[in-house]
């Protein structure tokens, strides 16, 4: 029975709630290199402030919506982003950059795509970069939910920054 309950954790795992190793710094202080967390399967409503894994060329990457379908982004020279002219509010950001940036700013954000960025702005790359750009929704895995490692870490993770 127990090799019956683990093939149906596997299964369930792979197709509703994929398991996921943060590599690298672009997410902290909200997540960190080698945290491992539990997206629920989804591409749909998602809301500013989710954090999102999102396939990019061949790699799977997590990072903060931001703007949303029909937003307009900006982001000042001081790293303050601004959505339709209203200052967005972000406690979840180490320190605020406009760098490293080769998209024209501000920008529309299509249909069904997402604006994406990393809460440590510095280091991270994202949807202010040509590499990375609009998150269309078939790029979206799902939706980062619960942290699960490091165990004396465990915990939700919200859209205001807490995990």
């Amino acid at each position: 029975m127990s090799v019956i309950a683990a093939a149906a954790i596997i299964i369930a795992t792979n197709i509703w709630f994929p398991v996921l190793r943060v590599v690298g710094t672009s997410m902290q202080p909200t997540l960190r290199h080698s945290d491992v967390v539990v997206c629920v399967k989804s591409n749909k409503n998602i809301k500013r402030g989710d954090i999102i894994a999102f396939y990019n060329n061949d790699k799977i990457l997590l990072k903060r919506v931001i703007g949303l379908p029909g937003d307009l982004v900006a982001i000042d020279q001081n790293g303050t982003v601004s959505i339709n002219g209203d200052t967005l509010q972000e406690n979840y950001v180490s320190a605020l950059s406009l760098e490293p940036c080769d998209t024209e700013l501000p920008v529309y954000v299509p249909e069904n795509s997402y604006f994406v960025l990393g809460d440590q702005r510095i280091t991270s790359m994202d949807s202010r970069s040509e590499m990375i750009g609009m998150i269309s929704g078939e790029r979206i895995i799902g939706k980062a939910k619960l942290r699960v490692w490091p165990l004396d870490k465990i915990s939700s993770i919200d859209r205001t920054g807490g995990a």
